[in-house]
């Protein structure tokens, strides 16, 4: 096998380029060991067309010449350098494996299994960024009608704007902060990479969520709270994209669909277990909170910061396994290059993520997309106030109308869990030919769609003519209606716009493409939040009718827009 490499080295490295130069040059490659190893074998990267090598694989300038060379487990390093001759281009294709002495075949299965350990580590890693992120999130929710409470233990002294004026602002504010994230990261996470992006990401929500659970030292005022929070969601907004960046640097294109179906069943399981979860925290937290409380002259019920001390905490978990994993992906998976060939590498991308932007929004398939992502972001957040919803509506307790949140996230974690591939797979096996394959393929997923959002409006229709008092719902089937709503939307919202994102932004406009989508969507989110945000203290159905009705009329144009993106 040694005498096979050295021979397939030698054709490609030297002799063609010889056989096609007017003169050949001398060249004299010297093995020699302390900074060089033995070549083995060479591979092309077939979405990039650049050599594939290992990431301890190494370039530096010595002398003329250039070395490539890889240390080994036991720190000896291997390598073999060149002269600086025209027969560098052709040196540059070959890849270098790390078999010592080119004679030890066991280390290509071990590099496969360490390969494999660290994809299952990466992906692992994402799973618990995205569920302890949308954990964080359902803190808010969980906590707003203790925060406008004038015992929350938050100042507040506008004599101008209620309390529930500024929570209403921030719930709009707040998701303008989403959407300018989404506006300005997507390039800045394609240039620093998916990995480091949400590490920073991650960082802030703890140190945000950590300083308004300590208590009044560090989040005196209900302005103060809105301010840590408008960075918290700006910090979230690069949550989703990045993890889209890390999936398309570090996992292999078969396991995309896979890894974005992983990603919504993180979510789901963040927020079903996030509000069960704050509730029960929340139920411990106000029985020692009031017994603490008998006596005093004026109670004051800081039981609400507990939740955000547990939401930033839990942050470190995924930082932590990031931080494990991101180093070892570095040693095993990726293209390592000359320190100044990253450095323009990591320029050019901002200008390659928004030249591939500019391309793709040259195509209606973008446009329907982002429709399509847009209104179904907006029907997805209505999880923020289904609580305040189903007490409102359906008199049912604080306690109760938290629960059928988690039961809405648990209809989007089933859906996820157990038809995503089904409903839109990657691969259609069933057809022979390439172009019945793609017909199939789109036209199936088409299908599936419309089928979906198709179930997700005739739920809205059912809630739409309860609230007009034409049909009478129980608190059960209201509780059922919105299971089924969840469970439809998981799969439109999450699927069809990141595989667009993975396969028609590649490896350098990937975040930018998935941001782009969510931009629109969040800017309408905000104006969504601050209409709905108003009807908090309006005890009476009707007036959900304007709010729902919005969405059953959003809810068709979805359906329509992405059959057609996907058709």
């Amino acid at each position: 096998m040694a005498v096979l490499s050295w021979y397939s080295y030698y054709l490609l490295a030297f002799v063609l380029p010889a056989l096609s130069s007017s003169t050949a040059p001398n060249y004299s490659p010297s093995i020699h060991r302390s900074s060089t190893f033995f070549v083995s074998s060479w591979k092309l990267d077939t979405n990039s067309g650049r050599p594939r090598t290992k990431a301890n694989t190494k370039f530096v300038q010595r002398g003329g010449g250039r070395a490539r060379y890889e240390s080994d487990t036991n720190g000896n390093t291997y390598g073999i350098s060149f002269s600086n001759t025209p027969q560098q281009k052709a040196i540059d294709m070959v890849l270098f494996s790390g078999m010592r002495g080119g004679a030890d075949s066991g280390n290509v299965e071990d590099d496969k299994d360490d390969s494999s350990k660290v994809a299952w580590g990466i992906s692992l890693s994402l799973f618990l960024t995205y569920l302890t992120v949308m954990a964080a999130k359902c803190a808010l929710p969980s906590t707003l009608s203790m925060l406008t409470s004038p015992i929350s233990g938050l100042a507040h002294s506008n004599s101008v704007l209620s309390r529930q004026d500024i929570m209403s602002r921030l719930l709009a504010l707040s998701t303008v902060s989403i959407a300018a994230g989404k506006l300005l990261l997507g390039p800045v996470i394609d240039a620093l990479g998916g990995i480091l992006s949400l590490q920073i990401a991650l960082s802030t929500l703890f140190i945000c969520l950590g300083s308004i659970g300590l208590g009044t030292q560090t989040c005196p005022t209900l302005t103060t709270f809105a301010i840590y929070w408008m960075v918290v969601d700006f910090a979230f907004s690069s949550c989703w994209a990045a993890c889209v960046k890390t999936i398309r640097d570090y996992l292999s294109e078969e396991r995309w669909a896979k890894e974005i179906g992983r990603l919504a069943m993180a979510a789901r399981i963040g927020n079903a277990l996030s509000f069960a979860f704050f509730a029960s925290l929340l139920q411990w937290a106000s029985s020692g909170v009031a017994t603490q409380s008998i006596g005093a002259a004026a109670q004051v019920d800081s039981s609400w910061r507990w939740v955000f001390r547990a939401s930033g905490v839990i942050q470190l978990i995924p930082l932590l396994m990031l931080s494990y994993f991101g180093k070892k992906s570095g040693k095993s998976d990726s293209v390592m290059v000359q320190d100044k060939q990253s450095k323009s590498t990591s320029k050019s991308t901002l200008k390659q993520s928004l030249a591939i932007l500019y391309c793709q929004s040259r195509t209606p398939e973008f446009w329907l997309h982002l429709v399509s992502r847009s209104i179904i972001m907006v029907l997805v957040s209505f999880l923020l106030f289904i609580p305040s919803f189903m007490a409102q509506c359906y008199n049912m307790s604080s306690a109760s109308s938290a629960r059928v949140g988690s039961i809405f996230a648990l209809g989007c974690l089933l859906s996820v869990s157990t038809l995503s591939e089904m409903a839109y797979p990657s691969i259609d096996t069933n057809s022979n030919t390439k172009r019945s394959k793609s017909l199939s393929l789109s036209r199936r997923k088409a299908y599936s769609m419309l089928a979906f959002i198709a179930l997700a409006t005739i739920c809205l229709a059912l809630q739409t003519l309860f609230l007009q008092n034409i049909i009478h719902l129980t608190p059960v089937l209201g509780t059922l209606l919105v299971f089924v709503f969840g469970f439809s939307l998981a799969i439109p919202f999450y699927l069809p716009s990141s595989m667009f994102a993975l396969k028609r932004g590649g490896k350098d406009g990937s975040a930018t493409i998935a941001d782009a989508f969510d931009v629109c969507g969040f800017g309408l989110l905000a104006i969504f939040n601050g209409f709905v945000a108003r009807m908090l203290n309006v005890k009476t159905k009707r007036a959900w009718l304007p709010v729902f009705s919005w969405m059953l009329g959003g809810s068709v144009a979805a359906m329509a827009s992405l059959f057609g993106a996907v058709w």
